[in-house]
């Protein structure tokens, strides 16, 4: 059985995990596909950071919204900044509210849509579905350094009681291992982060050119913390700019896509 679904709905086209879906978590990595916004943002644009209409994002997050039938008053999302920070949700963020700086947002709330937006980092999501709890964040190489997803998980078992064996995590489209090419500064601290696997996440072409593996650092991180579950998408958003926004494929000049996850309506293991 493949790990992911491909759905489209009102125009708008988006995968799911499987292993997430039998939970009836209602989750989603949606593509460029089915928005307002113009070229380069065509077309479900998620950010107001990258030049585009504020209306144009907003009316893309409400169809996004739509595709669950969930309210966008239920939103929270965070000002990814590049860390290793881990935000516990326990209400819609105000949208007068000025955003927390963070890369990771986790709740046990069910009222609560907790949204995040990608244009090349790893996006992750995380559930328990035994505490009924969801997470997803934000790994760039500065997070993936900083093994912010060991953060998460410490984070859903000190203050949300998870067993890591019992998360089912979910790895979507990002830069794949083919087209991660870094710097030896880069290179130095990925290997300085994952002494241990080099031979698993860095390798070297015939020119002498660095390329790093972040699926695969962000599911050695994710196993050492002890979960067992972790599906990976498998898709590059530098090798399918058709259907993914890439920030290093369109040379800056690009939108976000979204991802979205909610524990409303989620099956109780």
């Amino acid at each position: 059985m493949s790990l992911i679904a491909e759905r489209t709905r009102d125009g708008l086209k988006y995968i799911q995990f499987e292993s997430m879906c039998e939970l009836k978590l209602r989750h989603g990595f949606f593509t460029r596909h089915g928005g307002v916004s113009p070229e380069p943002f065509d077309s479900l644009n998620m950010a107001t950071t990258v030049g585009d209409r504020n209306e144009n994002v907003l009316e893309n997050l409400k169809r996004m919204f739509s595709v669950f039938g969930l309210d966008l008053a239920t939103r929270y999302d965070g000002w990814q900044v590049h860390s290793g920070t881990v935000t516990c949700v326990t209400a819609p963020r105000d949208p007068r509210a000025r955003s927390l700086r963070t890369d990771a947002l986790v709740t046990d709330r069910p009222e609560v849509t907790l949204v995040m937006r990608f244009g090349d980092c790893v996006p992750v999501i995380l559930v328990d579905p035994v505490r009924r709890v969801a997470a997803v964040y934000h790994a760039g190489w500065p997070g993936t350094v900083k093994k912010i997803g060991a953060n998460v998980v410490h984070v859903m078992k000190k203050v949300y009681g998870c067993d890591p064996r019992d998360v089912i995590a979910g790895i979507g489209p990002s830069i794949g291992p083919d087209r991660f090419e870094v710097k030896e500064d880069v290179a130095g601290q990925l290997r300085a982060a994952f002494p241990d696997d080099r031979e698993k996440i860095e390798r070297r072409d015939a020119q002498g050119r660095i390329f790093f593996d972040l699926w695969t650092a962000n599911r050695l991180t994710l196993e050492g913390c002890g979960v067992e579950r972790i599906d990976v998408a498998g898709i590059c958003t530098v090798q399918n700019r058709g259907d993914w926004f890439s920030h290093r494929g369109d040379s800056g000049k690009t939108g976000r896509f979204g991802v979205l996850v909610s524990l409303d309506g989620m099956k109780y293991a």
